[in-house]
């Protein structure tokens, strides 16, 4: 089953990229059609992403789904510039303040 909200409001829109796999194989294969789409990412959970991209989120969601096998997930959300964290050092706190 298949959920889509979408909406294109920015060219290089931020998202949040959570893939859960087995298949280590299929997170490498993700991990590299994400770099190839993002102009900035940072990856510093093992299955979520943050990447900066023109695409919206049913063109990332369908091109990862290519990949996936049938117990995979993938959910893929635009960021609208509100979040909060804690414990990361430095430079993942200024690639947060930057791009968020």
């Amino acid at each position: 089953m298949f959920a889509v909200r979408s909406v294109r409001l920015d060219p290089n829109m931020l998202y949040l990229v959570a893939l859960t796999s087995d298949n280590s194989a299929t997170k490498a294969e993700a991990a590299d059609y994400l770099a190839s789409i993002s102009e900035t990412s940072w990856h510093e959970f093992d299955d979520i992403w943050f990447i900066q991209s023109n695409e919206d989120v049913v063109e990332i969601r369908d091109h990862l789904i290519r990949v996936l096998g049938p117990n995979d997930r993938v959910t893929v959300a635009f960021l609208a510039g509100f979040a909060a964290w804690h414990g990361f050092d430095a430079d993942s706190e200024k690639w947060l303040l930057k791009h968020m």
